[in-house]
């Protein structure tokens, strides 16, 4: 079943950050002598919470500081991104490595950068004119950007400096749902909206007209990784594929295993993140 095993790539910044602490340590060791009162620093361990695939299989990964990482294409060095006001991101999108985009929620906030998680520019969707209440996010397929505005319930695309160039109608009425969506999923010429407790997707079209209703069969996880959504617990596991108009059950070798944080699906099977930062290949079809 296990293909392939390897490290997560954030123990490889270790060195890096293991120098910018150690000044930090000297002067506490100085200062415990003069003050023996004072208690001992504690080491704070930082692990993976989530992560992403590009398409091409590079990985990005989440860790519990709030820094963004992946290794380069050599996988000696980290590149890293990581900004103390910001917190976690609610959205990240990877599916252009050349523009990831990282999207802070609460913020109103989308940090674009480069394949080396250098900054390249931000978009402040608070300052948006036509967007009163930036909700679920996506990235569209020209890579301009989806946005669910829930003060009018509409769904809304943005143009690469943020500007609303497009909107669909009020989905209330189109959709009959009074909720805003939880996630958007994008694929080509799909833009499928998650009602996660109402266990439905909203099908749209690229220019956001709605097509179809898919039910999803209950489970505890849901991950996507384009084109795939993947439900799955203990009990079930199954798979909607963009543009399908009903989910597909996959057989067991694939419920969670132990520790496991996060899995995201790929054509054949899934990659896994476990708890202690190793991410398994397995294949299962």
């Amino acid at each position: 079943m296990v293909n392939l095993t390897y490290n997560c790539p954030y123990p490889l910044a270790q060195p890096n950050h293991v120098m910018r602490i150690i000044p930090f340590v000297l002067l506490l060791a100085l200062a415990t002598c003069s003050a023996p009162r004072v208690a001992p620093a504690q080491v704070r361990t930082v692990q993976p919470i989530d992560f992403w695939l590009s398409p091409s299989g590079n990985e990005y990964f989440l860790l519990s500081d709030s820094r963004f990482v992946t290794r380069n294409n050599l996988g000696k060095t980290v590149n890293e991104f990581y900004d103390s006001s910001l917190g976690l991101p609610t959205t990240v999108d990877v599916t252009n490595p050349f523009s990831i985009l990282l999207y802070y929620q609460d913020f109103g906030r989308v940090v674009v950068l480069d394949r080396t998680l250098s900054e390249l520019t931000r978009i402040d969707l608070f300052a948006t004119a036509g967007l009163q209440q930036p909700g679920a996010f996506a990235r569209a397929n020209d890579n301009q950007i989806w946005v669910y505005d829930s003060w009018d319930y509409k769904l809304k695309l943005l143009d690469n400096q943020g500007a609303v160039v497009r909107a669909t109608n009020d989905l209330r009425l189109e959709l009959q749902a009074t909720d805003a969506p939880d996630e958007i999923f994008v694929d080509r010429g799909t833009v499928a909206l998650l009602f996660q407790q109402k266990g439905r997707l909203a099908v749209l079209t690229n220019y956001g007209r709605f097509q179809y209703w898919v039910d999803l069969p209950p489970a505890e996880r849901l991950s996507w990784n384009t084109p795939y959504l993947t439900g799955y617990d203990t009990k079930t596991s199954w798979r909607w594929t963009a543009g399908a108009k009903q989910t597909k059950t996959w057989a067991l070798p694939q419920v969670p295993a132990n520790g496991e944080l996060q899995r995201r699906p790929r054509q054949t099977g899934y990659v896994s993140l476990s708890a202690d930062g190793i991410t398994t290949i397995v294949k299962t079809e």
